[in-house]
């Protein structure tokens, strides 16, 4: 009994000793007391101060600093954060809230266990290449890339880690290749001390420093003396220079998203949240189109409840295109779910819904009342779908009932094209597309008059029962439509069909959709195809068909005209969901000298506006032309009239200043025409005023209009330079000319003209 009374206590104490060995609070037995606490070498005094730190986090009265020192022998090392808080926080607090807003800073940890959170690795992005993330057992295929600058685990794996970019800070390790030793420094104490806590326990004081530093194959490592202030975190980003891409997010767990594809081919991530404090959109967001310098972006549901990292931000969230600020959200449009938006002028939007299209006050950011007659049917049998603008009118797809025609003056449809349709476009000639099963359907811009043609062989497939934008997009340098084929309603085909307007041939073998080889294959996803505007490059979002984790694999596309592959991205893994690519609107309308600053009248005078404006970056066919002024009606009239001609009317004798408005995707510009009435008033035939060069900027065919004979016809560059430019038929082809800026004399039986254009 006195032997068995020996043993018990002898084991009592070798319990208590191994009970003290912790690492982060943790009770750590595999490991000896002379790795631990016991021996931490004495630190030099520290020179740096709160006045020193450079990059604060959160706001209060209190404050803190953060220390992170690697030991790697990669400068620089020991970098020093702020935070400030009110109330209390603890040292996982200040942690979490420093990688959330340092998109430089990662880490990889064990949350959850009955000690609080275990800090298994952290990480720093040394050389800016913004390649965040981790490799598990060397698993280069399927890496983990940092949400809110965390990266998860549920077990104590962290020495199987490694870093992307082997040239940025990183530690891990707990049982082989060191640990994290968290040290603290309170204002009482005189120096830095082992923590006997973990980051979930301590409790920050006013003053407080924390300092983690990595011991290396147990390794010891003293505080170092002086810290390095991290420069604050500015994502570098001109959302100028590339394109958006909107995401539906995964549902269940995350609001919607927008990432940023930046033209030297890096990818920013969440930039919306970034710019706003981890802010997002709603719940499945599906559609995204920027609008007089602002971007609309509408979701299915206000809020994904399962989202404990981002906060949610309606149905319609309403942000600055240029830096992403946020400017309104609205989680109710109306009472049903989100599906599109159309800019109507610089004060009005529609707002498409399940249940009907609303108005929008741009001016108050407000939304409005339903359109008449454009609600009735159920969620899932009278949805609203894509709409587009015209010069003239709005066209709405609705499920089932067909393309309601919108008079954007008065608010009403004016005409309701029945059919079955899944989408609807404008070409670059002005012409009108929607696309069914198998027929794509001309419609008159004017008349509303149909015509339709058959797609030979392939078929193109809505998405109604779970709606998204659909592949129909356009060009607007190319009188062309594109589209993916469709397999069945559950399934994408892997081909890119072209359709010439022009021509009306169809090229359903244009380009194939990559990665169709092996077991699981790319598939588009959402809108998965749009054209770059400016670059005429078609931009096609991928991700990988399967289950579960498979839809992690995401790529983006990029073609040229030919139909060839010149560029792949690589996203991030993460259930993305890619919903639709939208570009940014960077050029305003351009307002040609074909439109005169001044013109004598004394009989009713047409001069045809649809050529005498363009927009390097839209549809310049689209663009809305309004007589916003007339400052003497007695003199003259102005109306401008479906053909979009400015009709001027003479009355009396005398002049008067007559202001027309181009608004070119929200975008506004103005031109001034002064009229003068003569004395003598006609009343014969109208007389057109009708010399205009098109397109412009122009890449082959510049087309001179007018009905005078041309005389004579000049082109030179902007040095003065005579160019070889053969004329026939008033067409001069250009294909041949080095891009920019030149400058053509036309000489007619009535009159001289110089005007400016642009070659692409």
């Amino acid at each position: 009994m006195k032997k068995n009374y020996f043993l018990l206590v002898m084991l009592f104490f070798a319990f208590i000793g191994n009970a003290q060995v912790t690492v982060q609070g943790i009770p750590r037995p595999d490991l000896k007391q002379n790795t631990t606490a016991k021996s931490t070498k004495k630190a030099a005094v520290n020179t740096t101060t709160f006045a020193d730190i450079q990059y604060w986090v959160g706001t209060g009265s209190n404050q803190a600093a953060f220390v992170i020192q690697w030991n790697d022998g990669k400068n620089s090392d020991a970098l020093v954060w702020g935070f400030r808080w009110d109330g209390t926080a603890t040292g996982e607090d200040m942690m979490k809230a420093i990688l959330k807003a340092d998109h430089r800073f990662f880490s990889l940890l064990y949350q959850g266990t009955q000690f609080g959170t275990a800090l298994g690795g952290l990480g720093y992005d040394l050389n800016g290449a913004n390649s965040n993330g981790l490799y598990k057992d060397g698993n280069v295929t399927y890496p983990y890339y940092p949400v809110n600058g965390i990266i998860n685990t549920t077990v104590y794996d962290f020495d199987n880690y490694t870093a992307i970019d082997a040239n940025d800070h990183w530690q891990s390790g707990w049982y082989t290749n060191g640990y994290w030793s968290y040290n603290v420094k309170d204002p009482a104490d005189a120096g830095f001390g082992y923590s006997s806590l973990g980051v979930s326990s301590r409790v920050l004081e006013n003053g407080s420093w924390d300092a983690w530093s990595f011991r290396p194959s147990f390794e010891e490592f003293p505080i170092q003396s002086t810290f390095t202030p991290v420069t604050p975190y500015v994502m570098a980003t001109d959302f100028t220079n590339g394109f958006f891409v909107v995401n539906e997010e995964w549902f269940g767990h995350t609001n919607g998203s927008v990432n940023f594809v930046n033209n030297d081919g890096s990818i920013n991530y969440r930039v919306y949240s970034t710019v706003n404090s981890s802010q997002a959109f709603g719940a499945t967001t599906q559609y995204g189109t920027i609008y007089g310098d602002k971007f609309y972006f509408i979701s299915k549901q206000a809020a994904d409840g399962g989202d404990s990292m981002y906060t949610p931000g309606g149905r319609l969230v309403v942000a600055d295109a240029k830096n992403m600020q946020k400017i309104a959200g609205f989680n109710t449009i109306g009472g049903g779910d989100g599906r599109s938006f159309v800019g109507v002028n610089e004060n009005l939007g529609y707002v498409g819904a399940s249940n009907g299209i609303f108005t929008f006050d741009i001016a108050n950011m407000q939304v409005g009342s339903l359109i008449p007659t454009t609600g009735g049917g159920s969620q899932y049998a009278g949805q609203i779908g894509n709409m587009i603008r015209t010069s003239q009118y709005v066209f709405a797809v609705k499920q089932n009932a067909g393309i309601l025609v919108i008079d954007p003056n008065t608010n009403t449809v004016i005409k309701t094209i029945a059919g079955s349709f899944h989408s609807i476009v404008q070409a670059k000639d002005g012409s009108i597309w929607a696309i069914q099963d198998q027929k794509i359907v001309n419609v008159d811009a004017v008349t509303f008059a149909t015509t339709s043609y058959n797609i030979p062989t392939t078929k193109y497939i809505g998405a109604w029962g779970a709606w998204n934008a659909g592949t129909f997009t356009y060009s607007t340098q190319q009188n062309a439509l594109y589209w993916i084929n469709s397999i069945n309603s559950f399934n994408s085909g892997s081909q890119i069909v072209r359709f010439d307007v022009t021509a009306k041939t169809f090229n359903e073998n244009f380009a194939a959709v990559p990665g169709q080889t092996g077991t699981y294959k790319q598939i588009p996803y959402g809108a998965a195809l749009r054209v770059d505007p400016v670059t005429d490059n078609l931009i096609l979002n991928t991700t990988e068909n399967g289950f579960g984790a498979h839809y992690q694999k995401n790529w983006i596309h990029t073609f040229n005209t030919s139909g060839t592959l010149i560029n792949t991205k690589v996203l991030d893994d993460y259930y993305w969901f890619p919903a639709i690519t939208v570009f940014p609107d960077n050029v305003s309308p351009v307002v040609s000298t074909a439109l005169p600053s001044q013109v004598s009248v004394n009989t009713p005078t047409v001069i045809d506006l649809k050529t005498v404006v363009s927009d390097t970056d839209n549809l310049s066919v689209a663009i809305v032309k309004t007589v916003k002024s007339n400052s003497d009606t007695e003199i003259v009239s102005a109306v401008i009239n479906t053909n979009d001609e400015l009709i001027l009317t003479p009355k009396n004798q005398g002049s008067a200043t007559v202001v027309i408005s181009f608004n070119s995707n929200g975008k506004v510009v103005e031109k001034s025409v002064a009229v003068n009435v003569n004395t003598t008033l006609g009343t014969g035939e109208f007389k057109k005023l009708n010399l205009a060069i098109y397109p412009n900027p122009v890449s082959e065919i510049l087309n001179i209009q007018t009905e005078d004979e041309v005389l004579e016809v000049s082109v030179y560059d902007v040095t003065g330079k005579t160019i070889q430019a053969t004329v026939s038929n008033n067409q001069i082809n250009v294909g041949n000319f080095i891009k920019g800026m030149y400058i053509i004399n036309v000489v007619t039986d009535k009159a001289k003209y110089t005007q400016k254009f642009i070659k692409n």
